[in-house]
């Protein structure tokens, strides 16, 4: 399943919780993928030091922690230099 097929359910999901006051739950949920990201994250990160150089691999895990903090075509600001 892609991320945004992903996020999507697990907001279906979430919302439905929420609306039947199992808030609990739905705390749980999401926690859960937060740890599953992670995971998935920290794995991708040990294949990329296996796989290469150690600075063209520390600049790559920079530029996709900067991506999924600040996603680019979504018109929100990306650097310092914007917001001046």
């Amino acid at each position: 399943m892609d991320p945004h097929e992903r996020a999507v359910s697990c907001w279906y999901r979430v919302v439905g919780l929420v609306s039947r006051s199992h808030k609990d739950l739905a705390v749980e949920i999401i926690e859960a993928e937060i740890r599953s990201a992670q995971h998935e994250v920290l794995l991708e990160a040990a294949r990329l030091v296996l796989s290469g150089d150690a600075i063209e691999i520390a600049c790559q895990l920079r530029d996709r922690a900067e991506r999924v903090i600040r996603p680019t075509g979504t018109g929100n600001v990306t650097s310092n230099e914007e917001t001046r």
